[in-house]
């Protein structure tokens, strides 16, 4: 599961999970004394059916490299910077940024940026002292599912942190395919997130059923989602927000 890699379409739901909330009493970008900063980007595009490595497809040829500076509460700040690379060398690195902390992502477009393949997953990168790598892998026939997440009492169903649940220690979100019940993925989630995004999934139909776990125990009712469907060319279905019940409480 990834909590920090969302997609930045998706960044107004994921900003107040613990990895996208920057903790710093003052935001100085003048840190290295007017150096520059630098990003330097790794992707390549990847079959979840047979786990094999592709090229770019035809007619996409141009990655973009987004960098957006962002604030304390994960807000963009200005305008992203944007640099443009060959699909195929699979690396580039940043112009120039001022030192501050960034979501970053890359899209694959044709070479007039027209059409958009594909969007990967975001990171939160801070290059505030030191430069960073950011990594990614795009799929070409699969995605991601999206979902968030509160806890209510199964008796009384008033909201519950995740605290009072007790032994509590992740939540699972289990997704089957509808066309192959052999093919499912197990995705354990910190509770304390209350937002996350699942490991790349093959394109199909899916049965997710979500749970609050204690030592891989359920303790509490799931909540079952029938039908929900990941796209390829690395979409995220948005599970949208589930209240998960706690038995006893």
């Amino acid at each position: 599961m990834n909590t920090a890699a969302i997609l930045p379409v998706l960044m107004a739901l994921v900003a107040p999970a613990a990895s996208c909330v920057i903790e710093t009493s003052e935001r100085d970008r003048g840190d290295h004394g007017g150096d520059v900063a630098a990003i330097s980007a790794r992707w390549s595009l990847r079959n979840m059916a047979d786990g094999a490595v592709t090229f770019c497809p035809p007619g996409i040829d141009t990655v973009q490299l987004f960098a957006q500076a962002i604030d304390d509460q994960g807000n963009a700040v200005a305008d992203p910077s944007v640099d443009l690379f060959d699909c195929d060398r699979q690396a580039g690195t940043s112009d120039g940024l001022v030192p501050d902390v960034y979501q970053v992502w890359i899209e694959l477009r044709s070479h007039d940026l027209a059409t958009l393949y594909a969007q990967s997953l975001s990171q939160i990168l801070d290059v505030r002292q030191t430069d960073q790598r950011f990594s990614t892998d795009v799929l070409n026939d699969g995605g991601y599912f999206q979902l968030a997440w509160d806890l209510v009492g199964g008796v009384t169903q008033r909201p519950l942190s995740c605290a009072q649940a007790t032994g509590l220690d992740s939540i699972a979100a289990i997704s089957t395919s509808i066309a192959d019940a052999h093919r499912a993925y197990d995705d354990r989630l910190v509770c304390e997130d209350h937002v996350a995004v699942s490991g790349g999934l093959l394109e199909g139909a899916y049965t997710i059923s979500i749970d609050a776990r204690a030592s891989d125990a359920s303790i509490g009712a799931a909540i079952r989602l029938t039908g929900q469907t990941i796209k390829g060319q690395n979409a995220v279905t948005d599970l949208g927000h589930i209240l998960l019940p706690i038995d006893g409480l």
